[in-house]
């Protein structure tokens, strides 16, 4: 799930609780010693969301749905077009917490540039426009392609293979130029009504999953 829709299973938690929720993707290992418990709490609880999700029956079958080409990355795909379903039903309240939030001292740094995006472009509200949320998926996707095309300049350097010039590498089994999540754009466009009625069956399971707000 993406930003908004952990955000959604933690709104009645605590803002630390909240805070581990919204910065788990930055974080890595199973060491969280140097978090506090309830941002602990927070990053397992993301990982938890994560891995339900991921599993889902629902999730399971709209990866059946989607064009082969784009099938490694439709999961990035679908956590944002959670987001956009979800956006309309955002409060402006929630969306400011979760930017001050998003401002606080100790996010990971590796999640630095990406909050900064969010921030400036007002992502959060902008979610809920349709061509706005499919722009970003693309976006993420060419950056996907310049990591790998930094991989492949990286790859060639070390090799010194004079009897193919036409030398193909790949990395992760994605061609270095591909961009699948840009390919996959129109077919999200043409199937909003599909991801939403499939969202509409997913969504219940991650609802019961949250925890009630400590007393």
């Amino acid at each position: 799930m993406n930003f908004l829709g952990h955000a959604r299973l933690s709104l009645a938690g605590s803002d630390n609780f909240l805070f581990g929720n919204l910065i788990a993707d930055g974080v890595r290992g199973s060491d969280l010693s140097d978090w506090s418990p309830e941002v602990e709490a927070g990053i397992r609880f993301h990982r938890r969301c994560d891995a339900v999700i991921d599993a889902h029956p629902e999730t399971r079958w709209l990866l059946t749905q989607v064009p082969p080409s784009s099938r490694r990355v439709a999961g990035i795909a679908f956590d944002m077009m959670w987001d956009h379903l979800l956006a309309a039903e955002m409060h402006d309240d929630d969306i400011e917490r979760l930017y001050r939030l998003l401002a606080r001292e100790e996010v990971p740094s590796r999640l630095s540039s990406l909050i900064e995006w969010i921030q400036v472009r007002d992502a959060l509200r902008r979610y809920q426009e349709l061509e706005f949320t499919l722009a970003t998926i693309a976006s993420i996707g060419e950056r996907m392609t310049a990591r790998r095309r930094l991989l492949q300049t990286s790859d060639t350097r070390q090799t010194s293979d004079t009897r193919n010039e036409r030398l193909t590498h790949k990395v992760g089994n994605l061609d270095a130029g591909a961009n699948p999540l840009a390919d996959m754009t129109p077919w999200l466009a043409d199937n909003r009504a599909m991801l939403e009625d499939s969202f509409a069956r997913l969504w219940p399971d991650m609802l019961a999953l949250r925890q009630p707000p400590a007393i």
